[in-house]
């Protein structure tokens, strides 16, 4: 993991990813910014993957009930 990655607030950073993806879901997908947005949310996908494979931070766990 990069050098600037190390100090990343994982928590924050995810609820953040949750607030893109309400926005994502309110605008057309297929436009300009809904692309852009979604690209967005992928990069932080990966890095939330990377951060877990590595033992930094741990998807939160919900109640599905």
């Amino acid at each position: 993991m990069s050098k600037a990655l190390m100090n990343v607030d994982w928590d924050l950073l995810h609820e953040q990813k949750l607030v893109l993806l309400e926005m994502l879901n309110s605008i057309p997908r297929d436009s300009t910014a809904g692309q852009a947005l979604a690209g967005i949310i992928h990069l932080l996908d990966a890095l939330q993957d990377e951060a877990a494979e590595e033992g930094r931070w741990q998807f939160p766990e919900y109640d599905h009930t």
